[in-house]
């Protein structure tokens, strides 16, 4: 029983969601059979549906049938039931979210039942509610596309001669349709460069065009957002395409769901990362930026917290610009937002990267030694600070200890081969600089060779190796 979908559905419920079921159940409305009441008593007597020990099947039916010899087909009916009554609630809770929608089935109803005047009075609120959405993504261009049609068969069944609003539909329900097409065809070009796979987006060219000519589709956010995002990442080298996107996100961000907002801040970010792999530096501010909207937003929050690589970036990207004051401020000003085992670790290892840029090593050095947590790419990143720290302070013995330990680290733990591949270079590249000898030109061009050759290697290290080898 305790692996039953019934039990599943309820241990995702929170406290008010169990309350406001524990009234769907009692009432006729939402259920009629009291075996069903008496189930869910048992289910949610002291919240056991949230423990892990296993409920008994044949315990819950002592409890719901006193008296009468275990039944398996009973039982089974009973949880048939029983799910049926939860999924009726799912459902009713899901479809009373949307007023908008609920409003429109309204207006069908009293339209049906020929009630003018309730309806009249029930189309007003609806055009108010609608205006005064605070959103004006797909979603707010489908309603009023629902509303336009709503209105066209009012008008269109009433004896009134009155013009009808045929041109309202058809432009709402062209915009509704350019903005969903932009949006999914941005979904499946993200998907394709991930996983290689080869969709045909139908008639793309076309909407693209009709909305490169057109100002009204332009000036609207749910299309403007996916337009320019679509067209940044199909042509890449045409970065105006780009500023746009982020204009966009600066002036209408307000005007999008937190979790749509951040899926569309995320596809300018991405971009960013991409021409930061081609090398053009300039775009580590242009994502910087975007990070640091993007959390004053709140957007990069999943149930109030965020992923310590989103604030590992930012945090990097900051230092990249060599903006240290911003970044002191978020991590002091964002710090809350990671979870407890995630917090004290990237705490201090955003610090330790924040002095080591300043070179201040002794503080970097303090906060790596209070660094403790398991995840290995950190762990990594930070054996490589310490390889640096150490080399620079020309702490030789310790470096040389850390070197051996760095490849007994690798040896022992599972790591991505590109990964691994990285550091095992840069262990290699970093024993080598060390016997070069300071006035043998040919030794430094070889090594200054293997460097710049050396793959995979971060571009960081890579220039931090040839930074100190000019320096020897």
């Amino acid at each position: 029983m305790n692996n039953s979908r019934l039990i599943e559905i309820l241990r995702v419920f929170n406290k008010r969601e169990i309350r406001n079921l524990r009234k769907w159940i009692i009432s006729p409305i939402g259920n009629q059979r009291e075996d069903v009441i008496l189930l869910f008593e048992c289910l949610l007597k002291d919240e056991r549906y949230q423990m892990n020990n296993s409920l008994s099947k044949t315990d819950i039916f002592d409890q719901v049938y006193t008296n009468v010899l275990y039944d398996d087909a009973k039982m089974r009916q009973l949880v048939f039931f029983g799910m049926k009554t939860l999924e009726e609630y799912v459902i009713y809770q899901e479809l009373r979210k949307d007023e908008i929608k609920a409003r429109i089935a309204l207006a069908d109803f009293y339209r049906e039942r020929k009630l003018d005047k309730i309806y009249q009075k029930n189309f007003k609120i609806l055009r108010k509610l609608h205006e005064d959405h605070p959103y004006r993504n797909c979603d707010f261009l489908k309603n009023e596309y629902l509303i336009q049609e709503e209105e066209y068969i009012s008008s269109s069944r009433s004896k009134r001669s009155i013009s009808l609003n045929l041109q309202e539909v058809s432009d709402s329900l062209h915009q509704t349709f350019i903005a969903e097409k932009l949006r999914q065809s941005y979904l499946m070009l993200a998907h394709q460069s991930v996983y290689q796979t080869d969709y045909k987006i139908g008639l793309i060219d076309e909407i693209l065009k009709e909305v490169g000519q057109n100002e009204v589709l332009l000036n609207t956010p749910a299309i403007a957002l996916y337009y320019y995002g679509y067209k940044s990442n199909t042509e890449k080298e045409n970065t105006t395409h780009f500023k746009n996107l982020k204009k966009n996100i600066f002036k209408h961000g307000h005007l999008f769901p937190k979790g749509e907002l951040r899926d569309i801040s995320m596809m300018a970010i991405n971009y960013c990362i991409g021409q930061m792999n081609r090398g053009k530096d300039k775009f580590i501010r242009e994502a910087f930026e975007l990070y640091q909207q993007g959390f004053k937003n709140g957007i990069f929050l999943y149930n109030n917290f965020v992923s310590p690589w989103t604030f590992h970036n930012v945090v990097v990207a900051g230092l990249k610009l060599k903006d240290f004051p911003s970044v002191q401020n978020f991590i002091n000003d964002n710090q809350i937002y990671l979870e407890d085992k995630y917090r004290e670790s990237f705490v201090n290892y955003s610090f330790a990267l924040f002095y080591y840029e300043k070179g201040d090593y002794s503080k970097a050095m303090n906060y790596l030694l209070h660094y403790e947590h398991d995840e290995m790419l950190i762990n990594l990143r930070v054996k490589i600070m310490l390889l640096k720290i150490y080399y620079q302070q020309d702490e030789i013995n310790a470096l040389e200890s850390l070197l051996g330990s760095m490849r007994t680290y690798l040896s022992r733990k599972k790591i991505m081969g590109y990964h691994k591949e990285g550091v095992k270079n840069i262990i290699r590249l970093t024993k080598k600089l060390l016997k070069v000898k300071p006035y043998d030109k040919v030794q430094k061009e070889k090594l200054e060779t293997l460097i710049k050759e050396a793959n995979p290697l971060t571009t960081s290290d890579r220039n931090w190796l040839l930074t100190q080898l000019e320096n020897v």
